[in-house]
């Protein structure tokens, strides 16, 4: 007598997914099958060569769906398929990350409860997603690749792969490369000072600059130079560090006098 044990559908192997995708079968006893029954719908399916797996494309269909076979051996006992919607995407937050050093990320949008997989420019996370509600989920990237050059920053898709599919949003987050500092000018001076940084990646509207870890007001010339009022420090050697969505720099010494 046939019998089907399981069903594994789409790269995830479940018992959920939807139209389009490939559903196989696991049975015993299931030679001669040349058809499946998903629901009220009979579509064309493949048995491997010893009656242990059939294959067939799922058909359109919603909700919950009785999946049988009908073998040289008879009619198999019914496991149930689970129809789940493709996935919509809305957003990413935050929009602007560090391309290096990624923080966690959390993706809005719809049918997103089967997340298995989420993917940042085509390449899928290490890190396992986690599902906060159908509509959130959060991960956190792995690093990019920085650009190394004007305009110091990239557009970033998101995928996210679900029972029901896969959905992609594309320009859904910016990654910054992580700013340097070369030089300043003067590197010794007292408070209110004008200083010159010359550096890279000194983009994007959320730069700041600390001497000291205080925030100092700063005019941004271009991308690779700033000039930045030294705020009221103490006497003695401090660092100043230039911060934006790509992290922060590693630190350069200003000398109070």
């Amino acid at each position: 007598m046939a019998v089907i044990t399981s069903l594994a559908c789409g790269p995830q192997a479940t018992n959920q997914g939807n139209a389009g995708q490939t559903l196989l079968i696991n049975g015993t006893d299931l030679t001669g099958a040349t058809t499946a029954r998903i629901g009220s719908r009979t579509v064309p399916a493949t048995v491997n060569g010893d009656g242990t797996q059939v294959t067939c494309t799922v058909p359109g269909g919603c909700g919950i769906q009785n999946v049988t076979v009908t073998a040289t051996s008879g009619t198999s006992n019914a496991l149930p398929f689970y129809y789940i919607a493709a996935p919509v995407l809305s957003g990413v937050s935050p929009a602007e990350i560090s391309a290096e050093t990624p923080g966690s990320v959390t993706i809005s949008g719809n049918g997103l409860l089967t997340t298995n997989q989420v993917s940042f420019n085509g390449d899928p996370t290490a890190a396992t997603p986690t599902i906060n509600s159908d509509g959130s989920v959060t991960v956190t990237p792995d690093a990019l690749t920085p650009v190394g050059a004007n305009p110091w920053f990239q557009p970033v898709s998101v995928a996210v792969r679900t029972a029901g599919g896969t959905a992609t949003l594309a320009n859904a987050a910016t990654a910054y490369d992580t700013p340097v500092i070369d030089s300043l000018d003067p590197a010794t001076g007292p408070a209110g000072i004008e200083v010159e940084i010359e550096g890279e990646a000194f983009v994007s509207d959320a730069i700041q600059v600390t001497f000291d870890g205080v925030q100092a007001a700063f005019t941004a010339v271009s991308d690779t130079q700033l000039l930045a009022i030294a705020p009221a420090g103490p006497t003695g050697a401090v660092d100043v560090v230039v911060i934006t969505p790509g992290g922060t720099s590693a630190p350069a010494t200003f000398t109070y006098t």
